[in-house]
Protein backbone atom coordinates (compact mmCIF):
# COMPACT_ATOMS: atom_id res chain seq x y z
CA UNK A 1 0.00 0.00 0.00
CA UNK A 2 0.68 3.79 -0.55
CA UNK A 3 0.78 6.00 1.65
CA UNK A 4 -1.57 9.02 1.08
CA UNK A 5 0.23 11.79 3.03
CA UNK A 6 3.19 13.09 1.68
CA UNK A 7 5.92 14.48 3.13
CA UNK A 8 7.19 18.04 2.11
CA UNK A 9 11.72 18.21 2.39
CA UNK A 10 12.38 20.95 5.14
CA UNK A 11 13.07 24.89 4.02
CA UNK A 12 16.02 25.97 6.15
CA UNK A 13 17.35 28.38 3.73
CA UNK A 14 17.51 32.06 4.38
CA UNK A 15 18.46 35.31 3.14
CA UNK A 16 21.19 35.51 4.40
CA UNK A 17 22.18 31.70 2.55
CA UNK A 18 20.74 33.41 -0.77
CA UNK A 19 22.57 36.17 -0.56
CA UNK A 20 25.82 34.06 0.16
CA UNK A 21 24.95 31.69 -3.03
CA UNK A 22 24.40 34.96 -4.64
CA UNK A 23 27.59 36.24 -4.07
CA UNK A 24 29.48 33.06 -4.56
CA UNK A 25 28.07 32.32 -7.86
CA UNK A 26 28.75 36.32 -9.10
CA UNK A 27 32.44 35.59 -7.72
CA UNK A 28 33.03 32.28 -9.60
CA UNK A 29 31.22 33.76 -12.75
CA UNK A 30 33.98 37.43 -12.20
CA UNK A 31 36.81 34.82 -12.41
CA UNK A 32 36.48 35.10 -16.33
CA UNK A 33 37.26 38.63 -16.25
CA UNK A 34 39.85 38.58 -13.43
CA UNK A 35 42.21 41.16 -15.57
CA UNK A 36 38.97 43.51 -15.97
CA UNK A 37 38.24 43.38 -12.21
CA UNK A 38 41.77 43.69 -11.16
CA UNK A 39 42.32 46.80 -13.19
CA UNK A 40 39.12 48.59 -11.97
CA UNK A 41 39.77 47.44 -8.41
CA UNK A 42 43.55 49.59 -9.35
CA UNK A 43 42.00 52.66 -10.59
CA UNK A 44 39.41 53.00 -8.10
CA UNK A 45 42.32 52.63 -5.49
CA UNK A 46 44.40 54.72 -7.01
CA UNK A 47 42.93 57.42 -9.08
CA UNK A 48 39.56 58.56 -6.64
CA UNK A 49 40.00 57.11 -3.15
CA UNK A 50 43.65 57.67 -2.07
CA UNK A 51 44.12 61.24 -3.78
CA UNK A 52 40.62 62.32 -2.17
CA UNK A 53 42.09 61.10 1.32
CA UNK A 54 45.35 62.46 0.71
CA UNK A 55 43.30 65.94 -0.05
CA UNK A 56 41.48 65.39 2.85
CA UNK A 57 44.23 65.40 5.22
CA UNK A 58 45.90 68.12 3.52
CA UNK A 59 43.02 70.40 4.12
CA UNK A 60 41.60 69.30 7.22
CA UNK A 61 44.88 68.54 9.03
CA UNK A 62 45.09 64.35 9.33
CA UNK A 63 47.03 62.45 11.28
CA UNK A 64 50.08 60.13 10.44
CA UNK A 65 47.81 56.87 11.69
CA UNK A 66 45.70 58.07 8.06
CA UNK A 67 47.97 58.23 5.99
CA UNK A 68 49.42 54.55 7.35
CA UNK A 69 46.12 52.73 7.26
CA UNK A 70 45.67 54.27 3.54
CA UNK A 71 48.77 52.51 2.65
CA UNK A 72 48.12 49.04 4.15
CA UNK A 73 44.34 49.04 2.47
CA UNK A 74 46.19 50.23 -0.87
CA UNK A 75 48.52 47.27 -0.25
CA UNK A 76 45.93 44.76 0.76
CA UNK A 77 44.03 45.48 -2.69
CA UNK A 78 47.71 45.04 -4.16
CA UNK A 79 49.05 41.87 -3.29
CA UNK A 80 45.63 39.67 -4.25
CA UNK A 81 46.17 40.92 -7.77
CA UNK A 82 49.59 40.59 -8.21
CA UNK A 83 49.93 37.52 -6.53
CA UNK A 84 46.82 35.84 -8.47
CA UNK A 85 45.00 35.16 -5.87
CA UNK A 86 41.32 34.18 -7.39
CA UNK A 87 38.50 37.32 -7.63
CA UNK A 88 37.03 36.64 -4.44
CA UNK A 89 40.07 37.81 -2.66
CA UNK A 90 40.29 41.02 -4.42
CA UNK A 91 36.21 41.87 -3.54
CA UNK A 92 37.00 41.50 0.00
CA UNK A 93 40.18 43.23 0.28
CA UNK A 94 38.60 45.80 -1.88
CA UNK A 95 35.23 46.51 -0.12
CA UNK A 96 37.15 46.67 3.35
CA UNK A 97 39.92 49.32 2.05
CA UNK A 98 36.73 50.82 0.26
CA UNK A 99 35.25 51.04 4.16
CA UNK A 100 38.30 52.36 5.65
CA UNK A 101 39.24 54.94 2.57
CA UNK A 102 35.60 56.10 3.00
CA UNK A 103 35.67 56.26 7.09
CA UNK A 104 39.09 58.04 7.04
CA UNK A 105 37.63 60.36 4.57
CA UNK A 106 34.07 61.09 6.79
CA UNK A 107 36.23 61.56 9.99
CA UNK A 108 38.75 64.40 8.49
CA UNK A 109 35.68 66.32 6.10
CA UNK A 110 33.39 66.16 9.52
Amino acid sequence: MTTLIHSTPAYTSSVLDNWLFLYKNYVANAEFNRIGWAATAIAIQGCILSPVLLLTMAFFGGGDWQFMASMICFLSVLIPILSALPVKYIFSSFAISVLVHVAIILINVL
